[in-house]
């Protein structure tokens, strides 16, 4: 992330000044002829600041020792000697290599504050850019990923991350020599970070007085560094603390939501399949005890009883094993080219005798293709939609159902003359044990899987289920499924 012992070598920085001053000198003797020799103290003088400003004080006084050195030598009198003849070259050189020193200390230390703010500056972004990082890590995975991107950057020395789980360290990457568990927990427990039985250098991330995890360090780091890993380890700790609650917390959604599902699962087997048991053992008992009194039409009426509740339970049983197979993603579409005609009417005909009493139309656009879908799936589809509105549609009312062939999709509507359904509830019937509290369902309650089951195998198919308002009252019940390449059969 930053690089915290960045400094400019010594060699190089006393080359700098040697040069410099060198450099100085050559021009110094091309302007003998035109200034006077004092005012080159000036230049001399610069070049003692440009040192300072460049590297650091020590490079500085060798530059004004060695400018002082070069200007008695060869531009005052006696030349290319160190002997000084005149008292006020004395002076001048003494006042000189006084100021150099003073101006090279002032500028070296300018430079180093100008130094220190910079790298100030730059750990306070790099601090600010790596906590808004940590605000937006969703797990605790990525909190430390992004952690370990951060030691990386601002330390070469090898380290590890040592997690608890279960009881018992986990070091990763497990190939870095560390000191034993003894150690490791005594740091966990009491945050002995700097024992100095230890080679290396430990970090914790502690919230609310809890260890979540340590950073091992083969090495001691430097001031810098330990600080700048401080402030890491600190705003991981704090984004730790938070996945960790957020995952404590969907799990605990996850856990209540499966009670939930097990309790209105356990109610609904109980009461839905317990319906057509019931007539089922009473039809089945009456037959054997009264078998010989009773009229061949009253045999006749309790065989079909027992047929029609065994066939009523077993669509809940299917209900049920379709919920469970969508809910595990093991839903395999065995397309093939299926007549829409053929699906509706093996609908309406396994629900003969729920819709009895109702006046049913249907109205399928003539020359309909034949559609490449899962037949028995949209079959079982159209059969949970049509119960339902069997159920919320009094009896002689209408349930109308209608295909039609689009631009981009095919159709069904299913159109009931039921009480209807809330706009807020339009989007909830589609979920898993859901029914509506109100109208006929109060009294005709069923599973509150059919819908659900039915969404999930139209959009198997990629296509959808949406509620829509019958403007002569009631529900329609809008089905689309994708136009994939079709077959046109003769007209009739």
């Amino acid at each position: 992330m930053f690089n915290i012992n960045k400094t400019n070598s010594p060699r190089t920085s006393y080359l700098l000044a040697t040069l410099t001053v060198i450099g100085i000198s050559l021009i110094t003797e091309l302007l003998t002829p035109w200034l006077p020799h004092t005012s080159f103290l000036l230049l001399f003088m610069a070049g003692t600041v440009f040192i300072s400003a460049k590297t650091a004080l020590g490079p500085a006084i060798f530059a004004s020792a060695l400018s002082f050195v070069v200007f008695n030598f060869f531009f005052t009198e006696p030349f290319y000697t160190l002997d000084i003849t005149h008292k006020h070259d004395f002076a001048t050189l003494l006042l000189f290599i006084s100021v150099s020193l003073i101006t090279g200390n002032l500028a070296s230390k300018m430079r180093l504050a100008i130094t220190d703010s910079k790298q100030a500056l730059d750990r306070q972004h790099r601090f600010f850019s790596f906590s808004q990082k940590m605000t937006s890590a969703a797990t605790s995975q990525e909190v430390m990923s992004l952690l370990k991107q951060a030691v990386e950057h601002t330390t070469s020395t090898p380290f590890c991350f040592i997690e608890k789980h279960q009881q018992q360290f986990v070091y990763t990457p497990s190939t870095l020599s560390v000191p034993d568990d003894e150690i490791v927990n005594n740091v966990w427990q009491h945050e002995k970070e700097n024992d100095l039985s230890i080679k290396g250098q430990f970090f914790s991330l502690r919230s609310a007085n809890k260890t979540l995890a340590l950073i091992y360090l083969s090495k001691l780091q430097s001031e810098s560094q330990s600080s700048a890993l401080h402030t890491f380890s600190n705003l991981a700790a704090l984004a730790l603390q938070r996945t960790l609650l957020a995952e404590d917390l969907e799990k605990t959604r996850l856990i209540s939501e499966t009670e939930q599902l097990r309790s209105a699962l356990l109610s609904s087997v109980s009461h839905d399949l317990r319906t057509p048991l019931s007539s089922i053992i009473g039809s089945a008992s009456s037959l054997l005890e009264y078998h010989e009194k009773l009229s061949q039409q009253d045999q006749r009426q309790l065989l079909t009883t027992i047929l029609d509740e065994s066939q009523r339970l077993d669509r809940h049983i299917q209900n049920l094993l379709d919920m469970t197979r969508f809910g595990q993603g093991k839903v395999t579409l065995k397309r093939d080219w299926v007549d829409i005609k053929d699906i509706t009417a093996g609908a309406l005909y396994r629900l003969r005798d729920e819709l009895d009493k109702r006046h049913i139309e249907i109205d399928i656009q003539d020359n309909m293709p034949i559609i490449w879908v899962h037949g028995l799936l949209i079959e079982q589809a159209l059969v949970n939609m049509l119960d339902n509105a069997a159920r919320v549609t009094p009896i002689g009312g209408q349930i109308h159902l209608a295909a039609r062939l689009t631009t981009s999709c095919i159709e069904i509507d299913i159109s009931d003359n039921g009480p209807g359904i809330a706009d807020q509830e339009k989007e909830k019937i589609f979920d898993m044990f859901y029914s509506v509290a109100h109208g006929d369902s109060q009294t005709k309650t069923g599973t509150g899987l059919g819908l659900a089951i039915s969404k999930g195998m139209i959009a198997a198919h990629g296509g959808n289920i949406t509620v829509l308002d019958n403007p002569s009252g009631g529900t329609i019940m809008h089905i689309t499924l994708p136009k994939h390449p079709v077959v046109y059969g003769p007209e009739k």
